[in-house]
């Protein structure tokens, strides 16, 4: 019987959140080798080093990006973002410059080396824009005032930007996956999200401060989005932008009634919190636009299913509790 041939899969980004459980999930399955590009190799190392127990490795590390045209690769996934309001300390210009660089980097390999590797990109809800009092559908519009654009509004357009020139390339095989919320136990806990100031509290035994918002969010499991990847790979010619949710969304409520519960978690709710998000206060965040089960993608987590799982591993991993 012939050896099936490994399928040569290229993560850009490969010490981010997303990335991590993307690598967590193809060392599970047969007939992958993956190629890591980071700025940050030995991070990377490390995290491989924390979880694989395989004895031939199926992963090579690759220290930066010089490298990216000397291998065959069956798709690329760019995983690079400019990192948290926490991370890039308000240097909105990176949005700009980290988004392009990486992305030309995969068109060039598309364009001069195989127009049939598939590129997935990971975009962001933030695509409809800041003021989302409902959730995103086929028809909804991104405002923008031209004349007067907020630091809030600049990753909406980073995407948008992203987005429509990926659709340019028509011919191309070119795939965005807007993720609206994501949590897993790989997730940095200084990243300064709601949920990882949540963990951070209950860790600490600290009180969460909290506003009066009852926001809405859509937890994507690493899992689902794992398996919407494994779609796109399934589609021989694609050329689309996808909604990726979970089963079901969850509202904060919800969330802090879960820890405070199972974790003891206790909060107090302010008038007003300072650290607001660098892409604005979203009351309502996450799809109805379900384009993606054009392609077979049908979630099997609910945000709560997320937010249990995730949190009971990475709070076992911690604090070395069962």
């Amino acid at each position: 019987m012939k050896k099936m041939k490994n399928k040569n899969i290229a993560i850009f980004g490969s010490n981010s959140h997303i990335a991590k459980g993307l690598i967590f999930y193809y060392l599970q399955e047969k007939g992958y080798y993956l190629h890591l590009f980071s700025q940050h190799p030995d991070k990377v190392r490390k995290f491989l080093n924390s979880m694989s127990k395989e004895t031939k490795p199926r992963y090579f590390v690759h220290s930066g990006y010089r490298n990216i045209m000397k291998y065959s690769y069956d798709m690329i996934i760019s995983c690079v973002g400019a990192g948290t309001l926490n991370k890039h300390k308000g240097d909105y210009t990176k949005y700009f410059t980290v988004t392009e660089k990486f992305d030309n980097l995969a068109l060039a390999y598309l364009k001069e080396i195989s127009g049939k590797t598939k590129y997935i990109c990971f975009s962001s809800g933030a695509i409809y824009g800041g003021k989302c009092s409902s959730p995103a559908k086929d028809n909804t519009l991104n405002y923008i005032n031209v004349n007067h654009v907020a630091p809030s509004e600049y990753y909406s357009i980073v995407r948008l930007n992203s987005e429509a020139k990926h659709r340019a390339f028509k011919n191309l095989n070119i795939i965005d996956l807007r993720v609206f919320s994501y949590f897993s136990r790989f997730a940095d806990l200084r990243d300064g999200y709601f949920i990882t100031d949540l963990m951070n509290c209950i860790l600490r035994k600290k009180v969460l401060l909290t506003d009066r918002n009852n926001i809405i969010r859509d937890f994507v499991h690493p899992k689902d989005l794992f398996m919407a990847i494994k779609k796109c790979e399934s589609k021989k010619m694609i050329n689309a932008a996808f909604d990726i949710s979970s089963s079901k969304p969850i509202s904060k409520k919800e969330i802090l009634d879960y820890f405070s519960r199972e974790s003891g978690l206790k909060y107090r709710v302010c008038r007003v919190l300072k650290n607001a998000g660098a892409t604005g206060a979203k009351k309502t965040y996450y799809s109805k636009f379900k384009r993606a089960e054009n392609i077979g993608y049908r979630p099997v987590f609910s945000s709560m299913d997320t937010i249990k799982l995730e949190s009971r591993s990475l709070l076992e991993d911690l604090t070395g509790e069962k």
